[in-house]
């Protein structure tokens, strides 16, 4: 690349849909950030030393945003460099869980990792699937398997609220909408990560009606919030919620690494909102993490839990059963069904309201 096409590619990329979107909701996360700044319940120590990784996001030039895919690794440890073509011997892994998953799907449930912003992954059957695909077709699968996402694809006749805690980078959001796309997807997260989300989801779903924290008095949001395809508020505004209608929560892989006090924040909340089901993908608690007691024990306070079995290895895992590891899959459930499965271990929870 040449000073002079360098120059062309940032001009041109300054007019994106992807770098507007990103620069208006740039403008709202800084609003987030001093508005929270002394509101209560701050993130865990693992998220201070996490989002301190990614401050350059908030001065991110137009290749950056154009690639925002690659830099998501801050959220989930997967990197675009792992994907590329001299890492093609590992692409048989990928593909085997894939096809043991779509085993169990029967239901097109499959939506594929997006061309845009710098999606990656390893090419099968002309898609790209990478190690986040394949997590959130297993939730996918999960909810499916108790019904829950029939009733939520059902129709326009009402229109649906789902809101998912924590969401990353959108990935999950993504494919859900892909999927429900009658809707109404609420992210609560961190500021900064929202930086991720919101842009990724408002380029990948340019028609969409979106609400941004910030963006007009928070009373409309109230009156008109079922007209909304997504909408993106800060952790720390939680406690004003009031929606009348919430369908479904969610948690993936993030209430592992809160404090005790916020997941049981989040969780009680969402009892009071009157969720009828609460989904959660995560370990009880982290190895590093000595804040949290364990996430099931909290659910199990609002919420009668049902493990939900998808694979017999864990979301990360993706070599094929042995038969040696066939057995400790069984020893596992077991376990599970004597409470005493490892706190260390990635499960599917279902929480029905008490």
């Amino acid at each position: 690349m040449t000073k002079s096409s360098l120059g062309s590619a940032i001009e041109n990329g300054k007019k994106s849909l992807a770098y507007r979107n990103y620069l208006k909701i740039r403008d709202r996360v800084l609003f987030m950030l001093e508005e929270g700044a002394g509101e209560s319940g701050l993130p865990s120590d693992y998220w201070k030393e996490e989002l301190a990784g990614f401050n350059y996001m908030l001065d991110a030039s137009p290749l950056i945003i154009e690639k925002l895919r690659h830099h998501c690794y801050h959220l989930t440890g997967l990197r675009d460099y792992d994907y590329r073509g001299h890492h093609a011997h590992l692409q048989g892994a990928i593909e085997g869980k894939l096809r043991r998953l779509q085993a169990l799907d029967r239901d097109n449930l499959l939506v594929p990792e997006s061309l845009d912003l710098g999606g990656f992954g390893y090419r099968i059957g002309g898609a790209l699937f990478n190690l986040d695909t394949l997590k959130f077709y297993e939730s996918l699968i999960a909810l499916n398997k108790l019904g829950l996402l029939a009733q939520l694809r059902s129709g326009p006749f009402e229109r649906k609220v789902v809101m998912e805690i924590g969401a990353g980078w959108g990935g999950f959001a993504y494919q859900f909408k892909t999927l429900c796309p009658s809707v109404t997807y609420i992210i609560v997260d961190l500021p900064q990560t929202l930086l991720f989300s919101a842009v990724y989801l408002m380029t990948l779903f340019p028609s969409a009606s979106t609400f941004i924290y910030g963006d007009q008095p928070e009373d409309g949001l109230y009156k008109t919030c079922q007209s909304y395809d997504f909408i993106f508020l800060p952790y720390y505004y939680v406690d004003r919620l009031h929606f009348s209608k919430l369908d479904l929560a969610m948690n993936m892989v993030s209430f592992q690494e809160m404090t005790t006090e916020q997941v049981r924040h989040y969780v009680r909340k969402a009892y009071e909102l009157g969720c009828p089901i609460f989904y959660s993908l995560n370990r009880d608690r982290s190895p590093h993490n000595k804040q949290l007691t364990a996430v099931s024990s909290i659910l199990s306070e609002y919420y009668r839990i049902t493990p939900v079995e998808v694979l017999d290895v864990p979301y990360a895992d993706l070599k094929k059963p042995s038969f040696r590891r066939v057995v400790k899959a069984f020893t596992r459930r077991l376990l599970r069904r004597s409470k005493l499965y490892s706190k260390r271990e990635y499960r599917h929870l279902i929480g029905t309201r008490l």
